[in-house]
């Protein structure tokens, strides 16, 4: 058995999850089902909410192999945890082996969908919560346009590499004045903080509080602290974008 390679799909499957946002616990439980995999005497793995760490020991080898990994960056993606559990089962039950599923995991990197997709995508979520929120036609035809105007800003934030504090930030204070200046030159009715509570609810960080919750719950104080905390974070820069986008166009309406 390649035991190096086993080690690599361990961490990529980690790191997949990890930046899926995926539980602690899940990552770990995950992990260690592909380490055992060895039949090695000491199998672990360690997940945070910002790194992963695996170590394989046994009698048969000279010097236990460990890995440390960090990870930078956290998105939703359940598809991409669906598809590594898949793998993970697989692979534990030998339906593939460990090259197989090395190349499946590289694989689930690759771009799923199209950028076009997402932003419609994008644009008809934002659409869907002014709805929800009772919102009538003029809102939802405006908050699809910002729902556009948010997808434009996360293209320009992948290519420019910014933080995601700075990202959040921006990206509400645009959705402000957006629907600030439809309301002043398009639509004159327009109910402009419904427009922006609707378009800025694919920022706000419900996963990141489910699992801070769900971590602390199964005892992973550490990663549901740091979890919580990250959910704070964004939120503040989501309410602080807001605010500034509001100032910008004079529309500070209590």
């Amino acid at each position: 058995m390649d035991y190096k390679t086993l080690m690599d799909i361990a961490i990529l499957a980690g790191k997949i999850m990890l930046e899926s946002n995926a539980e602690t616990y899940r990552v770990e439980d995950t992990m260690n089902h592909i380490l055992k995999t060895s039949k090695f005497e000491t199998t672990e793995a360690l997940a945070i909410a910002t790194g992963l760490v695996a170590t394989l020991d046994d009698s048969s080898i000279d010097d236990p192999i460990t890995i440390v990994k960090r990870i930078n960056s956290r998105d939703t993606n359940l598809n991409k945890i669906a598809v590594v559990n898949t793998i993970s089962r697989q692979l534990t039950s030998e339906e593939i082996t460990i090259p197989e599923a090395y190349a499946a995991l590289q694989n689930i990197e690759k771009e799923q969908y199209k950028r076009l997709y997402k932003d419609l995508a994008i644009s008809a979520l934002a659409a869907s919560f002014a709805l929800l929120l009772g919102g009538g036609i003029f809102e939802i035809l405006a908050a699809g346009i910002n729902g556009g105007l948010l997808a434009l800003v996360l293209k320009g934030e992948k290519k420019l590499d910014m933080g995601s504090f700075v990202r959040n930030v921006l990206s509400s204070a645009v959705i402000s004045v957006g629907a600030g200046l439809m309301h002043a030159f398009l639509f004159p009715t327009l109910n402009m903080h419904l427009v922006i509570t609707g378009t800025i609810m694919p920022l706000v960080p419900g996963t990141a509080i489910t699992n801070a919750i769900r971590d602390t719950l199964q005892g992973d104080y550490m990663s549901g602290g740091a979890k919580a905390l990250e959910a704070f974070v964004v939120a503040l820069s989501i309410a602080l974008g807001v605010a500034i986008g509001l100032v910008l166009i004079g529309g500070v309406v209590f």
